[in-house]
């Protein structure tokens, strides 16, 4: 799914208790999860591969193909990608052949683009987010904090990868869209092009597709399309949701139109079945990334608890007339705002179109909204004296908001990215497999579609799935191929795959 959107600091997460309850590089790898019981549903069926091959499975797409969790690639999460998972369950057809992926770095990994303040004024590389336990000077402030999560620091440059880059099966490229696959020299420099892309492209003219259909794959899986929209929805829709049919003049936050995204779609199909006469593959859907913790989750900490949650806020008659007398010196760009007596009033947030008030069940702020500035009641902050009244005397930025129009056009896009996914999948003549990850994602209760343990299956970056959340993913993967190629292969039992760990005491 994401880019996670670059330059993302995670230090402005600070995730309320009551929303949480409680530079090496090495090989190329092949990895061994935990072995499933055998399938549930049909414990006899011994696995065939049915009409397709996997004796080279190849799997393109962006980060969450990739193995990228937690706000960084690092090797647990590669070990832990789908289509890592899902090659071995192929190795039960296909006579164990390996599944080759860039390995980098072992616990701490690379965001993308993360950099920090080092000593003596240089930057050092953000690695991995993990839960943090927050302390504060004052015991009774530690007390109604919740886990932070927090970088890894430093993190692990990229560098070039080392192995044999002809041998590698796994192409997924965090932050590549759909139109970036086919662009040679997309890995051309790491300041120019793509710096994960830049460590394993056989050349620098090279690209994504053209080095995927080189390795000649019998069995393919793609899945792009999220960050054509993502970084759009992560930047509080900033960027251009109609930028036209030139993606060559697209700003990185711009949605990519329906037609590029068909066209990119159908050239890098052509080209990964024109690997072989028998080539066959898999194709994702596209998932609703407004429904996402990362949208979802700032909404859920503030309004939970009933009458004792943080928003909406209480607010006095004298508070009342001040803020509205306030707000009404601003003109026309203000008629939104209305502050009422009692607890019955929601942030006042920034949009395109003036300031209003925020709707949570329509209007989103975003994992990025540095909450200690919200005047919403203890969250994590040591010193709420520090925060600084937003949402109240001071509107949200319009760029910590997906508000209800922009998540309107998110989600209108992903319709029109899946219409023609299903379309350009159901013209292949049952070559390719159509996998509703969509669907699958959508389905996920409330209680799995978050970051928070015991149950939730995204990792603490709030868009890319934990090791859980991939073994779902290739579950769907399982079915779909299952399904239109008569094949058996068994599906893995989640279980077996860990949930986002808690620090120890």
């Amino acid at each position: 799914m994401s880019i996670f959107k670059q330059n993302i600091f995670m230090k402005n997460i600070k995730l309320l208790a009551a929303s949480l309850l409680f530079s090496g590089i090495f090989p190329a790898c092949s990895y061994s999860p935990p072995e499933p019981a055998e399938d549930p549903t049909n414990p006899r069926t011994p696995p065939v591969a049915g009409s397709a091959d996997f004796s080279k499975y190849v799997a393109v797409g962006n980060s969450i193909t990739a193995g990228f969790m937690d706000n960084a690639l690092y090797l647990e999460g590669q070990q832990n990608a789908y289509p890592v998972i899902l090659a071995e369950r192929m190795k039960t057809v296909n006579g164990d052949k390996p599944f080759n992926f860039p390995a980098l770095g072992t616990a701490g990994g690379a965001g993308f683009g993360s950099t920090a303040p080092g000593p003596g004024g240089t930057t050092i590389v953000v690695g991995r987010l993990k839960f943090l336990l927050p302390t504060c000077p004052v015991a009774a402030a530690t007390k109604t904090l919740g886990l932070t999560p927090g970088p890894t620091l430093p993190g692990e440059p990229l560098t070039p990868y080392t192995g044999n880059k002809a041998d590698l099966n796994n192409f997924g490229v965090p932050g590549a869209k759909s139109f970036h696959v086919l662009v040679p020299g997309y890995g051309i420099n790491p300041a120019l092009g793509n710096p994960f892309f830049w460590r394993i492209a056989s050349a620098p003219t090279a690209s994504v597709i053209g080095d995927a259909a080189a390795a000649k794959p019998t069995f393919f899986t793609y899945w792009l399309g999220a960050n054509d929209l993502l970084s759009y929805a992560t930047s509080g829709g900033s960027g251009n949701a109609n930028p036209g049919l030139n993606p060559s003049n697209y700003g990185p936050n711009d949605m990519t139109d329906p037609l590029v995204f068909g066209a990119a779609l159908k050239g890098a199909i052509d080209a990964l079945l024109a690997a072989g006469a028998n080539t066959k593959g898999a194709v994702a859907t596209v998932p609703d990334v407004v429904k996402i913790p990362f949208f979802q989750l700032v909404n859920a900490g503030l309004t939970a608890g009933g009458p004792n949650a943080p928003i909406p806020f209480n607010l006095s008659a004298a508070q009342v007339t001040a803020l509205n007398a306030g707000y009404a010196q601003l003109g026309p760009a203000a008629d939104g705002v209305n502050f009422k007596v009692g607890k019955v009033n929601y942030p006042v947030i920034a949009t395109a179109t003036g300031l209003r008030h925020m709707d949570p069940t329509k209007d989103f702020l975003t994992l990025l909204t540095p909450q200690d500035n919200l005047l919403a009641g203890p969250i994590s902050a040591c010193n709420p004296a520090q925060r600084a009244n937003w949402g109240i005397s001071v509107p949200i930025p319009n760029q910590y908001v997906l508000d209800q129009a922009e998540a309107t056009l998110v989600t209108n896009r992903v319709t029109a990215f899946n219409n023609i996914i299903k379309q350009e999948v159901a013209s292949r003549n049952n070559r390719v497999a159509l996998v509703e990850i969509n669907i699958t994602l959508g389905n996920l209760t409330a209680a799995q579609n978050t970051l928070a343990p015991p149950a939730g299956l995204f990792s603490l970056d709030g868009v890319h799935p934990n090791p859980r959340g991939q073994a779902l993913i290739a579950n769907a993967f399982i079915k779909a191929i299952n399904t239109t190629f008569s094949a058996t292969l068994p599906p893995v039992k989640l279980q077996d795959y860990r949930l986002n760990t808690l620090p120890s005491q």
